[in-house]
């Protein structure tokens, strides 16, 4: 990284990240944590608490808002101020200090993957060691498929998305442009479907949809998604999934929704838009959860959320419902107690009333 305070402002200005700069433009050649910086570096404000490591510290520049702002005094470290700082870190480390995956110690194709022959490898494409593309697979520009990388046949990739080690994307599965799929994902695997017969032996159902993932979604390291049994399960555009996460067959997850880690959804069910599940969130199949709902403390859906709002608990509850029930288990204890007080008085004076 090497730039100045003012080409940052000039190149975020338009669209809104970065209001203002003050101060004189200051030389920038990397992004640190305010705590541990050095006086070339750029960091990131959002609370008082740490305007005091400011002049302590002396950073080259700091993305801060305007009300904290006015806590630091002028001196060498210029001021970018912007009304989201958390989404103008995302943002600002994305242009300057993200890895590039087209700039990698192999060839740009490694001479140990295997491309089916129909396939169309774009010429700003990167393909890593050991991965395996199949028969008329479409590529997008500028991916990048990283080593042991596979890629079903007739499976589609969009533009500029990223594969990291060890993926599968199966046979006739949707990625579309600007995806990330994190290590180990497996996208398109067989649906848990099942039949049995009068002795209750288990024969598979062959699962022959399919799996659309649609753009600016990412994927955590080792989530699974199943294909549907007929149709499409739908990742729709703008959905952050955690590692560690299970998405059943037929599934449908609506517009930027957030997904925590070690989230289970069954097959038919649907989210709407926006909704965040938080960790160890367990989803029952066939429902449907409403949009801008919030599922906390190992949410359990067992049935359908029809309005938005914070749920919590198993079986899912609004939130100040079982926040009320959470305060009396603590206690049940005493309660228990008092009540077998109450009912060795009332028989006693059922006793002396007979």
């Amino acid at each position: 990284m090497h730039t100045t305070s003012s080409e940052i402002f000039l190149r975020f200005q338009d669209q809104g990240l970065i209001s203002s700069h003050n101060g004189a433009s200051t030389l920038i050649t990397g992004i640190a944590p305010v705590e541990d910086c050095g006086r070339s570096d750029l960091v990131f404000i959002d609370h008082p608490k740490y305007l005091r490591l400011i002049p302590q510290n002396q950073p080259a520049a700091v993305v801060t808002t305007e009300e904290i702002a006015n806590g630091i005094k002028p001196g060498a470290t210029a001021i970018l101020i912007s009304p989201n700082v958390r989404l103008a870190t995302a943002l600002i480390k994305q242009a300057y200090v993200d890895r590039d995956f087209h700039h990698t110690e192999w060839p740009q194709i490694h001479p140990s993957a295997v491309v089916h022959s129909s396939v169309n490898i774009p010429e700003d494409a990167v393909i890593g060691p050991g991965v395996v593309v199949g028969a008329n697979v479409v590529l997008g520009n500028r991916v990048a498929l990283m080593a042991n990388a596979v890629i079903e046949s007739g499976a589609v990739i969009g533009d500029d998305t990223m594969l990291h080690p060890g993926c599968v994307v199966s046979h006739g599965c949707e990625i579309g442009a600007q995806v990330m799929l994190k290590a180990g994902c497996v996208i398109g695997s067989e649906g848990f479907g099942f039949a049995q017969d009068a002795q209750r032996r288990n024969y598979r159902i062959p699962h022959t949809g399919k799996v659309i993932i649609e753009d600016r979604v990412v994927i955590g390291a080792n989530t699974t998604i199943d294909r549907g049994t007929y149709g499409a399960t739908i990742i729709r555009s703008g959905v952050i999934i955690d590692a560690l996460c299970h998405i059943g067959h037929n599934v449908e997850i609506g517009e930027d929704c957030i997904i925590c880690a070690h989230t289970g959804i069954s097959g038919s069910s649907r989210f709407g838009k926006r909704v965040i599940a938080t960790g160890q969130t367990g989803v029952l199949d066939h429902v449907t959860v409403a949009n801008d709902c919030v599922l906390l403390h190992r949410a359990g859906i067992n049935n359908s959320i029809k309005e938005p709002g914070q749920y919590a608990g198993g079986p899912a509850q609004p939130l100040k419902q079982y926040l009320k029930n959470m305060a009396a288990m603590t206690r049940l204890s005493e309660m228990w107690s008092r009540l077998k007080q109450l009912e060795k008085k009332v028989a006693a004076l059922n006793s002396g009333e007979g």
